[in-house]
């Protein structure tokens, strides 16, 4: 019986934020296009269209965030690739870890199954005739192949030597794990006890390799084993970090050495030296402010005359109204006239408004309709 799985280092991946983007943001795009085109419509299939556009925006929306969640892992003999809603493993085996360029003049070809996009999840042809599993989420120029039990897997990540380094410590935890499990088959059972009197010895080519453990022993055997796997996966820890300070010490020599020249040639003392140079005189330029021309396009008058329409015609029939006294009425009476009025004159002219900013060709009907309210309005206070 094999015991838990134990986790070495999460492996970052190279991302390319806005290739990732691309899909997800046209379906969002497309969506909101939907849901806007079936809030203009009062037919039926206007709600249809509303409820595909929801669709498709929350279908982008998954999607991006399905992308943003993979995460890649090492663990003992194992690659665990996480994302949103799900995980899937890949079982080491053994074979070389290879590194495969992907561009350039040695470039390898490489098919992902979405082959318009720069990233790729999922299964991939690989020279066009490897079927491999593929972890890449930005254009990386190169990607290491692992082999696992479902083929090999290209993976893309940030940083190449940290992957080798979780590989290699994945291994070595391995190694340790396998001596263990010989040293444990390699034990012999205590030889059997002589037979008591009673009990009739067994007959002739009846012999038993050896006897049943009691539970002390075999508790002493299970205390013994897992002490054992503890000092192997200490080991192995303790391999891993001594690497791992090592890169990193490594890395800070490097640019401790880097930095001497630049440090030498800053501390270096710089003779100063003064300049003199002859007094120029800079004429002073002239700037012409020209007067401000108020320029009014016809367009913009036309649209200005449209707008005015309906509040010149409410304010026309109260005058007309008023001049022949046709508003001396209660003021239970007058209180309908007059909204009536203010809605198809002045709100009107803001409704116009509102249609010349975001729905230009709504314009005219805004103003007809108006102008068709005031008239009903004036045939009902006039006739």
């Amino acid at each position: 019986m094999s015991g838990p799985t134990v986790a070495i280092a999460p492996v970052p991946l190279a991302r390319s934020g806005r290739r990732l983007a691309v899909v997800p943001v046209i379906l969002l795009a497309a969506g909101a296009v939907a849901v806007g085109a079936g809030l203009l419509r009062t037919e039926p299939w206007g709600l249809a269209l509303v409820a595909a556009g929801a669709l498709v925006a929350l279908l982008g929306l998954v999607l991006w965030l399905v992308l943003l969640s993979i995460r890649l892992e090492v663990e003992v003999a194992t690659l665990r690739v996480r994302r949103l809603g799900g995980e899937r493993r890949y079982t080491l085996v053994r074979g070389p870890v290879t590194r495969v360029p992907l561009r350039g003049p040695e470039a390898a070809r490489l098919r992902p199954s979405l082959a318009a996009l720069a990233w790729g999840v999922g299964r991939a042809r690989l020279r066009g005739d490897e079927t491999i599993e593929l972890v890449r989420m930005a254009p990386s120029d190169t990607m290491i192949l692992v082999p696992t039990d479902h083929g090999r897997v290209g993976i893309a990540p940030a940083s190449e030597q940290q992957l080798l380094n979780a590989l290699a410590a994945a291994a070595r935890i391995q190694q340790r794990l396998d001596e263990v499990a010989e040293r444990a088959r390699a034990y012999v059972p205590l030889p059997p006890p002589a037979p008591e009197p009673a009990v009739p010895a067994p007959a002739e080519g009846d012999e038993r390799p050896g006897r049943v453990l009691t539970g002390i022993e075999r508790a002493i055997l299970e205390e013994r084993l897992a002490a054992q796997r503890a000092a192997a996966l200490q080991a192995a820890e303790a391999e891993r970090q001594a690497a791992a300070d090592a890169a990193r010490m490594a890395t800070f020599i490097a640019a401790e050495e880097a930095q001497k020249p630049l440090l030498a040639a800053a501390q270096r003392p710089t003779a100063r030296r003064s300049v003199s140079l002859p007094a120029v005189r800079v004429p002073r330029p002239r700037v012409h402010v020209g007067r401000p021309r108020l320029e009014v396009s016809g367009e913009r008058l036309r649209d200005f005359v449209i707008l005015v329409l309906p509040v010149l015609a409410a304010v026309g029939v109260w005058i007309a109204a008023a001049t022949q006294q046709r508003l001396d009425m209660p003021p239970a009476q007058l209180r309908p006239v007059a909204a009536a009025l203010l809605a198809s004159g002045p709100a009107a002219a803001l409704a116009g408004v509102v249609a010349r900013v975001w729905f230009p060709r709504l314009l005219g009907l805004v103003t007809i309709t108006s102008l068709l309210g005031v008239g009903l309005v004036a045939r009902a206070l006039l006739a």
